[in-house]
């Protein structure tokens, strides 16, 4: 797979671009290198992360990986023993990690092979994980020295349980594709040969949906996890009360009145 110039889009070395059908595919491009993450493909996923946000003709995210893995980790051969770590973590990987967190709009991941490190970060930053059956998903870091990063301590017992995030990481055991739907880690797990048709047919959909209101209660559920039953169920007032003078609301009405599928513009 080659690079692609998609839409206006600028020229990428590390990442190929792809529209269709509202859904704007990201593919790490590095399969040579199991798309291990170096400087010019997080430099590269920052622009593309604000490209897809700022393009009102991007409704849903795809993310995925050329070759045999999703991304397997940091490139260390850009590493070294006593490196500035709080530098490279702060500066460089946690504003690209945030971008895909605070992304407005549905995001979809499609793991193949290695998801670990940075790119265990990556899927787990999308709204929406498949794997496919041999997607392998680790915190390696026991093996290394160092620590869990990539905002894993804050995504794994919150999707896995406390003991299984501490297991992985006493471990640095591999979690494969089915092992990783049983935990919850992922969505749901398929082989490997339909994991992108899956993928793409499934941000289709969300693509084609109601996005605005999609995108508000994106934003509402993270912000739930920290709010009281009582807030939550205000905040889902006056959410409603604001998605009920839309385009969107007025077409999905229409459309149960005249017994036929809605034609959502997100707006």
């Amino acid at each position: 797979m080659s690079p692609e110039n998609t839409g206006g889009q600028p020229a990428f070395e590390t990442l190929a671009v792809n529209d269709e059908s509202g859904v704007r595919t990201i593919t790490l491009n590095r399969p040579r290198a199991m798309n291990a993450a170096n400087q010019a493909m997080l430099a590269e996923l920052s622009t593309a992360f604000e490209a897809a946000e700022a393009d009102d003709g991007v409704r849903c995210l795809l993310m995925t990986g050329a070759g045999r893995a999703f991304c397997s980790g940091r490139d260390l051969s850009e590493a070294e023993p006593g490196e500035d770590a709080y530098a490279i973590i702060s500066q460089t990987i946690t504003p690209v990690l945030e971008q895909l967190w605070e992304f407005p709009k549905p995001s979809v991941a499609a793991v193949n092979g290695a998801a670990m490190g940075v790119g265990l970060g990556l899927a787990l930053n999308c709204d929406v994980v498949i794997a496919a059956d041999n997607a392998r998903f680790s915190s390696p870091f026991a093996n290394l020295g160092v620590a869990l990063d990539s905002g894993g301590h804050y995504h794994l017992p919150r999707l896995v349980g406390m003991g299984r995030a501490m297991e992985m990481i006493y471990t640095a055991d591999i979690i494969r594709g089915p092992q990783a739907a049983e935990w919850g880690l992922v969505n749901r797990s398929v082989a490997g040969s339909r994991l992108l048709a899956v993928a793409s047919a499934l941000a289709r959909r969300i693509a084609a949906g109601p996005t605005l209101a999609f995108r508000r209660q994106k934003a509402l559920l993270r912000q739930a996890l920290g709010m009281t039953w009582a807030d939550v169920n205000e905040a889902e007032a006056r959410l409603q009360a604001e998605l009920v003078t839309t385009d969107d609301y007025r077409e999905g009405l229409a459309a149960f009145a005249e017994k036929r599928p809605p034609r959502f513009s997100g707006r």
